[in-house]
């Protein structure tokens, strides 16, 4: 047996040494693919590296208000810095990133890029060694990670309509909802009318979080606070900007709830000051805008100051949902991934991440190579894409 490890142990050596990554390819997954009847659908901006030993890592990068284009191409600037380099120096990579981050007008884009190409190279690794991504970063500190159904609508939804998408997610074995009850401007009685049905249809023993979309409703704030409580509300999410660090404060001093934040925050400085100035009881980095291992730098930040994390998810339920639970499962003080139902069916017409909710909402760690994801490239190469850049 020893023999044979050694042997194994000696050919993954002499791949790794002699591996680089010789192509980068961008394709852009029009929203088409992922729309459904209860949300429009988001364009996906997925990377796709390659090495000269054909072993390939996919990428997920962050996609935000309509600016794919503009991602994509950030992606092929920081492609210079991956061509011909060993694709074991991931940490190296993301320095060179982080300055061009620094540099740039809009930060958010390149570190959207740069985090595309981060997970990739992780899976990469992950596959050369035969290894989860995990056991790369200390290991597991759990065996299972809880998940979250968002159930966000682009549209005004009434009362009963929130109810009832919230009690599919329960039926399916979520324990933990996220909903938007005062978006567009509603009247703070309406959303707190969706609140109290989606309570009466999920029972008293599912979690209800509410996100504010970094804006509470004007008015009587008590009568807010009065309905969290009366419907046992357990978070409450961007009651105002990250960047506004001050109001989020003074949110969070008088909340009766815990306050969460940090979704579009793309710098550990900036996620730091947040600690700093005790403006969140939680953070929610997103994966595909910090990488792997920027969610797990924010999670050892977040635990300097007995802050816990959940791990945001805007994007695929396969490459997306892979990479949050490898984030997820070697922070020790990460409570929750973010899970979008309405973008499960898209994300399985090109790749698959099979995984069973248990009794609590939680799934297994995954144990395959890399990010756990398998990817049917010719599906893509087939698809109406609206973009396919290619290097």
């Amino acid at each position: 047996m020893a023999t044979k490890l050694n042997l194994v142990f000696r050919q993954t050596t002499e791949l790794a040494n002699f591996l680089k990554v010789n192509d980068v390819k961008v394709y852009i997954v029009p929203p088409e693919v992922s729309a459904t009847t209860w949300v429009n659908g988001d364009p996906w901006v997925l990377v796709r590296l390659e090495t000269d030993a054909g072993i390939c890592g996919w990428g997920h990068a962050y996609t935000l208000y309509d600016r794919e284009q503009v991602i994509a191409r950030n992606v092929f600037r920081l492609a210079r810095i991956v061509d011909g380099m060993d694709p074991f120096c991931i940490k190296r990579f993301m320095i060179s990133a982080t300055e061009r981050i620094k540099a740039s007008e809009h930060g958010i884009e390149v570190s959207a890029a740069a985090a595309g190409i981060e997970i990739a190279l992780w899976d990469i690794v992950g596959k050369v060694l035969e290894t989860p991504v995990h056991h790369l970063l200390g290991g597991p500190c759990k065996d299972r990670v809880r998940l979250y159904a968002n159930c966000w609508s682009n549209q005004i939804r009434s009362p009963d309509q929130f109810a009832s998408f919230a009690e599919q997610q329960v039926r399916r074995g979520f324990k933990s909802v996220k909903i938007y009850p005062f978006l567009y401007n509603v009247p703070t009685q309406f959303g707190i009318a969706c609140i109290a049905s989606v309570r009466e249809a999920v029972g008293s023993d599912v979690a209800i979080f509410i996100d504010m979309l970094e804006g509470m409703p004007k008015g009587d704030s008590s009568s807010l606070y009065d309905a969290f409580r009366k419907y046992d509300v357990s978070w409450l999410e961007d009651p105002a900007p990250a960047k506004n660090i001050e109001e989020l404060a003074e949110i969070r001093r008088h909340s009766l709830l815990p306050v969460i934040t940090g979704e579009e925050v793309f710098t550990k400085n900036d996620f730091a000051r947040i600690c700093e100035a005790q403006a969140a009881d939680i953070l929610n980095p997103e994966v595909a805008l910090l990488g792997i291992l920027g969610v797990k730098e924010v999670a050892t930040i977040a635990e300097a100051y007995g802050m816990q994390i959940a791990v945001h998810n805007a994007n695929t339920m396969t490459i997306g949902l892979a990479a949050a639970i490898q984030a997820a499962a070697v922070t020790p003080n990460s409570q929750w991934v973010e899970f979008f139902p309405t973008l499960e069916a898209g994300s399985n017409t090109f790749s698959s991440f099979p995984f069973e909710l248990d009794e609590t909402g939680s799934i297994p760690i995954s144990n395959a190579p890399g990010l756990g994801v398998q990817v049917d490239q010719s599906i893509l190469n087939d698809m109406e894409l609206k973009w396919h850049y290619q290097k």
